[in-house]
């Protein structure tokens, strides 16, 4: 073996069970992923929907993360790993907050978007936890802990000068929700991706469907990565020929769902990030 190999072999001999020790970062479906299952459902989704309200009202966004254990990770570490993977809040605004309660280690951490740093200084984050959250852990109220901790960064939030949402976060202000354009957005890019099928051929049709699909979805505010399922899906709809069946468009952003998963319609906004915020335990 050559001195890089041993090197290489070295190094993961070393680090790789360290690596393969760390706790996954779960996906971003909806503002609270209760992953440890601390919080009642009923609870849970009043927390997500109104989470959900404020983003679009607000712009910044509040996120809530329970594990059950990230040994042999710090809830600084790992939560840091989250905020680089979910980057909640604005781009160029980095307003959002993660909210990280470790259910077996009976840890927590409140990491602030650079952006915030000011309205949540490390000091004020540290009572969140301590004052606020903890003696509600300590009797078993997880609920209403996790609810008073989050009125207590909203309020914080209010006495920073942000800019104000976009209109694909606080919608309209007559009020009109544009998901409701999606249903319509689906049976509009199959009809043109079928009758694009029959005069161009099936690879043009499900293409040009599949397109109209991933832009329709990014403008009504579902992001990326459900966008490109649903451009999928309707391509593959389309190449196969198959009738359309009207499914369930709507609801994506439920708050309903026992996982604490809003359904895929939530996502980070691209906030930054710089290590801001506090650790506390109960």
């Amino acid at each position: 073996m050559t001195l890089r190999s041993c090197l290489a072999a070295l190094w993961l001999c070393l680090f790789s069970p360290w690596l393969w020790a760390q706790t996954a970062v779960p996906a971003l479906t909806a503002p609270v992923t209760d992953t440890a299952q601390m919080m009642q459902p009923q609870a849970r989704a009043e927390l997500n929907r109104h989470l959900l309200d404020y983003a679009r009202q607000n712009g910044s966004q509040i996120v809530v993360l329970t594990v059950d254990a990230i040994a042999p990770e710090t809830p600084f570490d790992y939560a840091t790993r989250v905020m680089d993977a979910w980057k909640p809040g604005r781009a160029g605004v980095d307003d959002g907050v993660l909210l990280l309660l470790v259910k077996n280690e009976r840890k927590t951490h409140l990491a602030v978007g650079s952006g915030l740093e000011g309205a949540i200084p490390d000091a004020y984050a540290k009572r969140i936890l301590d004052d606020v959250l903890r003696p509600y852990l300590q009797q078993g109220r997880m609920d209403e802990g996790i609810t008073a901790a989050v009125v207590q960064i909203e309020k914080l939030i209010a006495g920073e000068e942000l800019p104000p949402p976009q209109s694909w976060q606080g919608g309209d202000d007559d009020g009109f929700d544009r998901t409701e354009l999606l249903p319509m957005a689906i049976m509009f890019a199959f009809m043109v991706g079928q009758l694009l099928r029959a005069a161009a051929g099936r690879l043009m049709g499900s293409a040009v469907a599949g397109g109209i699909m991933l832009v329709a979805g990014w403008l009504v505010g579902f992001g990326w990565l459900f966008s490109v399922i649903l451009a999928v899906g309707v391509a593959v709809f389309v190449s196969r020929g198959t009738a359309f069946v009207g499914g369930s468009g709507g609801g994506s952003w439920g708050g309903g769902s026992s996982s604490g998963s809003g359904g895929g319609g939530f996502s980070g906004g691209g906030g930054g990030f710089r290590g801001g915020g506090a650790s506390g335990g109960w």
